[in-house]
């Protein structure tokens, strides 16, 4: 077999056979060397000994002019030296290749989109209550995250995940922020228990913005005015508002009431029984409705095959909570000018509930393990721990007796004069 310097310009001088093949060994070199077939194809190849047996190894095509693709000369010199050492070792290079290949190829099927929709259907949908589905889809899939979707989940890291919380901090939400860090490192911590990456990129990132602890409560007054401006609002957001108050469920709850959950309506025991995969601690919930609360449930349209009654599609439940916000907020302020009063501290919808809870105990004199059950809670003394697992008592009577006073004391406070 011919040998030869083997450089840049003698390559490209290299004539093709007129049939077959030809090696061409570099003097430099001696295992080294370039094959030309006779359509003019060049490749750099290393001949050397794995486990014992003389095998021939090929590097890549030639790289022959500066805007080719291929292997430059110096780069599969640089290649053939490392390659021969391996073999020395016992290290086959050819496994080496195919396990990159296969590891290339394991990286490209994990992607974030693809293993985000994994976690989803594995563990998300199967244990958490539909509104807290919504919040990991928009986390995982919504527009702060949409350029990780076609990169390897493990190749994320915490300067992605930083850039993506200080943009939501820099547009004003950083409570916002806050729940998207905890949401990707749910997803980042499940993606290390599966082997798809060794440390999650969420570690030991501190959540940015300030810690909402929620010991908001509305005063009586505060009741009034918020109510009042529920009803200038109208609509289904006017009845969903005052729902959230009159019930004292979590806003994911009350938007994806559906008919089919309500009964008794006609009667002296009005039930709305929300089952277990629509609350958040996957547990049924029977919540008796006070009859402010049936009033309006009753004047509410059912829309579409799913029966939702807070909907625009029939098919899934309405959206645009913070606008409604805003607006529900903005009545209130101007109410406040024109009256020479001070703006109303920021609350919100959860507040509502707090409210409920807060005033049962200390306004209503109701006790609290009913209270506790009023709301689905099971960390309250009689549901907490041990407790938990033997008082199975559903206080039905007591709590509505409960609901019905809470609907008086809010009906007292909003009618008046």
């Amino acid at each position: 077999m011919p040998k030869m310097k083997l450089t840049a310009l003698s390559i490209a001088r290299l004539a093709p056979p007129e049939s077959g093949q030809v090696d061409y060994f570099d003097a430099a070199l001696p295992s080294f060397g370039i094959r030309l077939s006779h359509a003019g194809t060049r490749s750099f190849f290393v001949m050397t000994r794995v486990h014992g047996k003389l095998a021939r190894l090929t590097i890549g095509k030639a790289k022959v002019m500066d805007d080719d693709l291929g292997v430059s000369l110096k780069d599969a010199r640089e290649k053939a030296g490392e390659w021969a050492e391996l073999a020395a070792r016992g290290i086959d290079p050819r496994q080496l290749k195919t396990d990159e290949r296969q590891g290339n190829e394991e990286r490209s099927r994990n992607t974030f989109k693809a293993v985000g929709e994994r976690f989803m259907r594995q563990h998300v949908e199967p244990r958490l209550a539909l509104s807290t589905q919504l919040e990991y889809r928009r986390t995982l899939f919504g527009a702060d995250t949409a350029a990780w979707a076609n990169r390897p989940v493990a190749a994320i890291t915490r300067a992605d995940i930083r850039a993506v919380l200080d943009t939501i901090v820099e547009r004003g939400s950083p409570s916002a922020a806050n729940h998207t860090l905890a949401y990707l490192n749910k997803f980042f911590n499940w993606c290390a228990e599966k082997d798809l990456l060794e440390i999650s990129p969420t570690d030991r990132i501190k959540p940015p913005g300030p810690k909402n602890v929620g010991e908001r409560t509305l005063s009586e007054t505060e009741i009034a005015e918020v109510w009042q401006a529920f009803g200038a609002e109208g609509g289904a957001f006017c009845d969903l508002f005052k729902l959230l108050l009159l019930t004292g469920q979590r806003r994911g709850e009350v938007v994806g009431m559906r008919r089919a959950e309500l009964s008794g309506l006609d009667g002296d025991k009005p039930v709305w029984d929300i089952p277990r995969d629509r609350t958040k601690n996957s547990r049924p919930h029977s919540v008796p409705l006070a009859p402010q609360a049936v009033r309006i449930i009753n004047a509410r349209p059912e829309i579409g095959e799913a029966g939702y009654l807070f909907t625009n599609t029939g098919t899934t439940p309405v959206s645009g909570f913070s606008k409604t916000k805003e607006r529900v907020d903005g009545r209130i302020a101007r109410r406040r000018e024109e009256a020479g009063l001070p703006l109303m501290p920021d609350w919100t919808l959860h507040d509502l509930r707090r409210t409920m809870v807060t005033m049962m105990n200390e306004r209503l004199g109701i006790a609290p393990h009913v209270v506790e059950a009023c709301v689905n809670h099971i960390s309250g003394g009689a549901k907490a721990g041990v407790a938990g697992v033997y008082n199975k008592a559903l206080y039905l009577t007591e709590r509505r007796a409960a609901m019905i006073a809470w609907g008086e004391f809010v009906h007292a406070l909003t009618t008046k004069e």
